[in-house]
């Protein structure tokens, strides 16, 4: 009874294995019969990417020129390029990741714009990988300028900038503008800092960059709630430097999370709008005993200072707290954001009875490099701490010949 009742399940599974693959084939020559873009394309590039990934295989296939030999010929060449396209558009809104080595192979000058293109999209929609974005980059040369912002936005939500001047340029081009925007809409937290500085540089596309910014932060929001820690934790930094209080709440919910990136990233944002939440968050974990947690305090806050300058007043009123690690940690912070108006209390620093602090301090005035420090830095050569007077040795070389 066992074996036979085996015997259906496995008769049923390869029955719709095959029920799925006769439908991939189906919506395949639906592609194939259509122009690019008609509703009929449309709708079966829209049924593919419902699939997902069992349909995967037999589109990365159809990507490969070599296929449409023998039995599998196609006498037009209108007919591989929607399905090529076709197949790259739906690819790209799976995402499967062993799909970027085919589609990489498509964006060459050998290849008709539309089927470079949905590749690129589909290519950055995909997300990094060092095959895909070393062949981006060689596009980024292309003599087609809509290559070449294809690619530029690509590479963006690959997390890399070295796009952007193209991005920047297109924005001049009434044909190349509305495609820079759309994908600037679609890098998510990865366009953030190209967004906000274009959209501050007063050059063309304001109002539109705007509108872009606003999508993009509500995509954000719900990006707040995303199951994976990393989604979480970028849309928090991306709304932070976007520096609107709307969210605020939203990123409160998140100094709780269990993910320390996330709390930390969440505190850094409700720094950088300079909520409270968000100070007392990192001013708290600058005095943990636990060292990894006061880490995070100093390279979160250092970013916030470096970024928005909300900390600055806080930080120098650190170097006089009472618990020993917050007044090194303040010191660190200072140093690292290079905060020239805490030199005076830095050198007060330097006098702290507890040596790690006068180390910190010491630290932190050879990264601001101000001559100002040096006599003090001189009589710290001698120090009964061995660590105080090495550090003050270096921090001395930091500011170089008197």
């Amino acid at each position: 009874m066992i074996a036979k009742r085996l015997t259906c399940l496995l008769l049923f599974s390869l029955s719709a294995c095959s029920t799925t693959e006769e439908q991939v084939v189906d919506l395949l020559e639906q592609i194939a019969a259509h122009p690019i873009d008609s509703p009929g394309w449309q709708q079966a590039v829209d049924n593919l990417a419902t699939i997902g990934r069992p349909a995967a295989r037999q589109l990365i296939a159809r990507l490969n020129p070599g296929l449409y030999v023998g039995e599998d010929y196609r006498e037009f060449r209108d007919e591989q390029e929607q399905l090529r396209t076709g197949c790259a558009q739906a690819l790209g809104r799976i995402k499967p990741r062993g799909a970027t080595a085919a589609l990489k192979d498509r964006i060459t000058a050998a290849y008709t714009e539309n089927e470079r293109t949905a590749c690129l999209w589909a290519i950055g929609q995909i997300g990094y990988s060092q095959v895909g974005i070393d062949a981006l980059k060689v596009q980024l040369k292309d003599s087609n300028p809509v290559i070449r912002i294809h690619a530029a936005i690509a590479i963006v939500k690959m997390d890399d900038n070295v796009g952007d001047d193209e991005i920047e340029a297109a924005f001049t081009d009434a044909r190349l503008a509305p495609i820079a925007l759309q994908g600037l809409e679609e890098s998510s937290y990865f366009g953030v800092p190209l967004l906000m500085r274009l959209s501050t540089d007063g050059g063309p596309q304001q109002q539109a960059l705007r509108q872009i910014i606003d999508k993009v932060k509500d995509q954000l929001v719900t990006q707040l709630t995303a199951e994976e820690p990393v989604h979480r934790q970028r849309a928090a930094n991306a709304l932070g430097q976007i520096g609107d209080p709307g969210p605020t709440q939203a990123l409160v919910n998140l100094l709780t999370d269990p993910s320390n990136q996330v709390r930390f990233s969440a505190a850094a944002a409700l720094a950088t709008l300079d909520q409270a939440q968000g100070i007392d968050f990192l001013f708290q974990a600058l005095r943990n005993t636990d060292s990894i947690l006061r880490a995070n305090a100093v390279k979160f806050l250092a970013e916030v200072q470096s970024q928005s300058g909300s900390v600055e007043s806080q930080l120098i009123s650190a170097l006089s707290a009472e618990a020993p690690l917050a007044r090194a940690g303040a010191a660190q912070v200072l140093g690292q954001a290079r905060v020239q108006t805490a030199i005076a209390s830095l050198i007060e620093a330097t006098t702290d009875k507890t040596a790690e602090v006068r180390v910190n301090a010491i630290i932190a005035l050879g990264q601001i490099g101000t001559g100002q420090s040096r006599a003090r830095l001189e009589s710290l050569r001698t120090d009964d701490d061995a660590t105080v007077a090495y550090y003050a040795e270096w921090a001395l070389g930091q500011l170089g010949p008197s």
